[in-house]
């Protein structure tokens, strides 16, 4: 059985598989979602991402259960091997070397804090005290950690402290060996989105994932993510409403969702009155985590990155702006990557989408 250390080098947490000895030139990050699959090539050039090629494909056509919501860990191999091969292929993508991300949903990531404690002191102890955090046993998951500092009164060690179950793990492993990948590292998602989304900001910043089943925050500061918050609801419950709402079918209320959304237009009013609701609960959720966050922290968080499918819902940024009251911007990860400038407007569109993909695929170059 492979070991799966911890590279702490990175600043953000990975699961290095440890393949291999040299650095790959080429990545491949690929992003199995609930609704659809990202993949991202990037060449590294000169300490830049040069990307080659990427492509997305839904996965209903694919995943054939009785649950069409049901997420990664609930797919059997061959499934999502057929898909990473067919997505693979049509996306011209050449590189064998993956970084594959591990859902938000699939791990637990939380602050804990220790007394001051050497190195040695602290691997004895984490183990120990993460069973008092994580849910599940701990001889079923591989745990990691991360030294964040002293806290402000100087008395506390903080800890950022990471678990995945092991069956998700080789069940990764399983699947990459049936596609074909050669499985360079395993990232838990939240960590590839602040890579592409927040560069080199060290001030503290707000990342909500709003995607198509869950909703993820995490908040950054000084680099180094601090917390991560997964809220059960995504953009999917919004077609769901539209549809329960107009009397609409599920293609119609998608389509709605996408061109409406949170629109201003008088003529829009009895479409927007269906959505906004679902929208300002949950940014209710997150605001509420965020002043939890706030008032225990030493830096309140400034600005607010959002990215994910549903971050493209019309309005949004401008709903964020009146509920948080912080500068809300819409996360472009291409930004990070070079790319001719013709492509410049469809990356900003597909952006959001794709920014674990690109996280993952950055993550070999920031090791350098």
């Amino acid at each position: 059985m492979i070991n799966i250390p911890f590279l702490k080098k990175l600043g953000t947490p990975i699961f290095s598989l440890n393949f291999f000895a040299a650095k790959p030139n080429h990545v491949v990050g690929i992003d199995i979602g609930t609704f659809s699959t990202k993949v991202i090539q990037l060449r590294y050039e000169k300490e830049r991402g040069v990307l080659e090629t990427y492509g997305e494909l839904l996965n209903e056509t694919y995943f054939k259960s009785q649950n069409p919501e049901a997420g990664f860990q609930h797919r059997s191999d061959q499934e999502v091997a057929s898909l990473l091969k067919d997505l693979l292929r049509e996306a011209n993508v050449t590189s064998k070397d993956a970084v594959l991300a591990v859902p938000a949903s699939a791990s637990f990531v939380t602050t804990v804090p220790f007394p001051p404690v050497t190195e040695k002191e602290l691997k004895e102890a984490v183990p120990y005290e993460a069973r008092r955090f994580v849910p599940i046993p701990i001889a079923e998951v591989t745990l990691d950690w991360e030294v964040l500092g002293m806290n402000e009164a100087r008395d506390k060690l903080e800890v950022l402290l990471i678990a995945v179950p092991k069956e998700i793990i080789e069940k990764f492993k399983r699947v990459a060996a049936l596609s074909g990948l050669n499985l360079h590292a395993l990232e838990v998602e939240t960590f590839g989105m602040v890579r592409s989304l927040g560069g080199g900001d060290l001030g503290p910043a707000g990342f909500i994932n709003f995607g198509h089943r869950t909703t993820t925050l995490a908040v950054t500061d000084r680099g180094k993510v601090r917390v991560s918050h997964n809220f059960g609801r995504g953009s999917q419950e919004i077609t769901k409403i539209l549809e329960k709402g107009l009397g609409i079918n599920h293609e119609r209320a998608e389509a709605i969702k996408r061109e409406v959304g949170l629109s201003e237009k008088i003529e829009e009013k009895e479409i927007v009155s269906v959505v906004a609701p679902f929208v300002e609960t949950l940014l209710a959720e997150v605001e509420r985590f965020l002043s939890i966050y706030n008032r225990k922290a030493p830096r309140s968080v400034q600005k607010i990155n959002l990215t994910g499918g549903g971050s493209n819902l019309k309005g949004l940024v401008e709903h964020a702006v009146a509920r948080f009251g912080v500068e809300v911007n819409r996360g472009n990860p291409f930004a990070r990557t070079v790319a001719p400038a013709f492509m410049q407007p469809i990356l900003r569109e597909l952006g959001p989408s794709f920014s674990v993909a690109v996280g993952l695929a950055l993550h070999q170059l920031t090791a350098r």
